[in-house]
């Protein structure tokens, strides 16, 4: 394929850029962009791909590292850059940064000194260590147990952040406490001797470990900034100390070019230990230079509107966006209940009239909550069960979708279980010519083949909670774990493969062809937290219990809650409604709620001219 002169270089797939998009997709120097909701940071990572790639900027054998913090937003860019590039996507790399940071611990172990070396076959603490597990750790190192159960969770975690995982490795950090350093190599050395099938390490850990590894191993750090031309990093307001250690490891002072992205709006992890400075730092250590776009193609006019005067509360001097949808207006409303019974009728029948009368898909909505989905959705469940319309919490099954080989798997499945599905298909085929490697049109029979075969399997099968593994034993799992570093050491791959045959068994319907879809939810309105519905978009967002009890923690941090009220409201692109409910069934029975304590909420919704609407009985 011949390369393209850079003055004749074009967008790929899109009619145009904005200015400020443009330049960021040329430029030669160290960026930082800044961009709201539905500013298309994730379309301007991929153009930036583009024209690096088929211009020949990124001279090969050279790559590009995407870095992204959810995997499902890693697996999109990966997938969009592939639409965009092609075959030379190959020499695009798309990883969340704790999947980049276990590769190079995975790969390098043995550069770690000996008394920082975790096993070969070590396994992750994926989700951290339990409160519980803190407190008597603590509490056997010495620290006062009046002090330990006077603490809440939130900050008895934060004390034991920087024991763990909160300096650069070995410790030795001029500003460290005594006391830190002492506490903090005891659990190191602790977490590290355990036995192999115990978890041992956080992903915070493993980021440490790698930056370690690369301040302790130049050649291998050489070897890295050598393959990476170009850096990009998504996301970037959600950064953490130990993330950032990595990144200021492998890439400060080096010849890549490095483009970071984010929204300081949108910042809504610090409660998770992002950096509250992450611009600043990056800014400052690698001199990049700041570019901030301003349109929305996501939302309606009016919704754009109404974002900016909650954006002007984060920040007096927000510059307004500029809403490039068109032929739809928009629309918010604040929605008052007697109690969550009748709100319940209300929502379902919302979103029934508008499933059967206007056309929408069940995947048109989306209902958010501050927490306890499962809870929260649970009225409103039974109410669109009755109307033939499934809901359900997306939280248990956004991750495990991304993995790559349970797209392949679905594939499989989608094929065996329906008639046509293009798409699976060319998921399918693609997927089997990267793995063993056949690219040209004299292959074409033999990707079809396998292709055939793998589905023919599935059909002749009883049942889909076994086909995982068998799929896999076709392929060869080998071939799986050479193609994508997060499977190459350890047990990540056999868990993937268990828990997709667990989640095959939970959704099973009466047929195959249910199961599948109800693992795909293509007919299911999703549920999700404000958390997990980072970087999603819906056509209407019903945000249920804009209530005190909800927002429990607004007084503590004000900032950080409007904030994540923000992004509540940018997920939608014609309608957004909020609920409140004067009776709220909780895990202590039913309670009466307030709104005193989120006032501020209310305030910013009165100030961009949301409506209250009464639904008494």
């Amino acid at each position: 394929m011949a390369l393209i002169k850079l003055e004749k270089w074009t967008p790929v797939g899109v009619d145009s850029l904005e200015h400020s998009a443009s330049q960021v997709v040329r430029s030669e120097s160290n960026s930082i962009v800044t961009a709201g909701p539905g500013a298309g940071k994730t379309e301007l990572l991929a153009q930036r791909a583009c024209y690096l790639l088929d211009t020949g900027v990124c001279k090969p054998p050279r790559r590009i590292l995407a870095i992204s913090f959810k995997r499902d937003a890693a697996k999109n860019l990966a997938e969009r850059v592939k639409r965009r590039c092609g075959e030379r996507a190959d020499r695009f790399d798309s990883f969340t940064l704790d999947a980049f940071a276990k590769s190079i611990v995975d790969r390098f172990r043995l550069g770690l000194p000996e008394d920082w070396r975790p096993e070969s076959d070590y396994t992750v603490l994926a989700n951290g260590l339990p409160v519980d597990a803190i407190r008597i750790w603590l509490t056997s190192r010495g620290v006062s147990e009046s002090f330990v159960s006077s603490q809440n969770n939130n900050q008895i975690r934060a004390h034991f952040d920087p024991i763990m995982h909160g300096y650069s490795l070995p410790y030795d950090d001029p500003d460290i406490t005594s006391r830190i350093k002492e506490l903090g190599i005891q659990w190191w050395q602790e977490q590290l001797a355990l036995p192999r099938e115990i978890p041992s390490l956080t992903f915070p850990m493993l980021n440490r470990l790698a930056a370690f590894l690369l301040r302790q191993n130049p050649a291998i750090l050489t070897a890295l900034r050598a393959t990476y031309q170009f850096v990009f990093l998504d996301e970037f307001q959600d950064t953490t100390a130990s993330q950032y250690d990595l990144i200021h490891a492998a890439f400060y002072g080096s010849e890549s070019t490095m483009t970071a992205v984010g929204d300081n709006k949108q910042q809504i992890m610090l409660w998770a230990g992002a950096m509250s400075n992450a611009f600043d730092k990056f800014a400052g250590d690698f001199s990049a230079t700041r570019c901030e776009l301003l349109r929305n193609y996501r939302s309606a006019p009016k919704l754009v509107e109404m974002q900016h005067v909650i954006a002007k509360a984060m920040e007096s001097g927000a510059h307004p966006a500029i809403a490039a949808k068109k032929g739809v207006a928009g629309s918010c409303s604040v929605l008052e209940f007697d109690d969550y019974e009748a709100e319940a009728r209300h929502v379902a029948t919302m979103i029934e009239e508008a499933i059967h009368n206007e056309g929408a898909s069940p995947r048109d909505f989306c209902i958010i909550v501050r927490q306890r989905t499962s809870d929260m959705i649970a009225p409103l469940q039974d109410q669109l069960l009755g109307m033939g319309i499934k809901l359900r919490d997306e939280s248990i099954l956004q991750d495990i979708l991304t993995e790559p080989v349970v797209g392949f798997i679905l594939a499989i499945l989608r094929l065996a279980t329906r008639k046509r599905d293009p798409e699976a298909w060319t998921l399918l085929t693609s997927e089997i010519a990267a793995l063993f490697g056949w690219g040209d049109d004299e292959d074409s029979s033999k990707i079809n083949q396998k292709a055939k075969e793998l589905i023919d399997l599935v059909i002749s099968s009883d049942k889909l909670s076994v086909t995982p593994s068998e799929i896999i034993s076709l392929i060869g799992e080998d071939i799986f774990r050479s193609r994508y570093r997060q499977y190459a050491r350890g047990s990540f791959f056999e868990k993937v493969i268990k828990d997709f045959s667990d989640i095959l068994e939970q959704y099973a319907g009466q047929t195959e062809a249910e199961t599948v879809n109800n693992v795909i939810g293509d007919d299911i309105v999703p549920a999700m937290t404000i958390h997990k519905s980072k970087g999603l978009e819906f056509s209407t967002v019903i945000f249920l219990g804009l209530e005190d009890s909800q927002w429990w923690n607004f007084s503590n941090q004000s900032e950080e809650e409007i904030r994540s009220f923000f992004v509540a409201f940018s997920r939608a692109i014609e309608k957004v409604y909020f609920t409140y409910s004067n009776v709220r069934l909780t895990r202590f029975g039913e309670r009466r709620q307030n709104r005193t304590a989120i006032h501020d909420l209310y305030s910013i919704l009165q100030d961009a001219g949301v409506p209250t609407i009464p639904c008494r009985s």
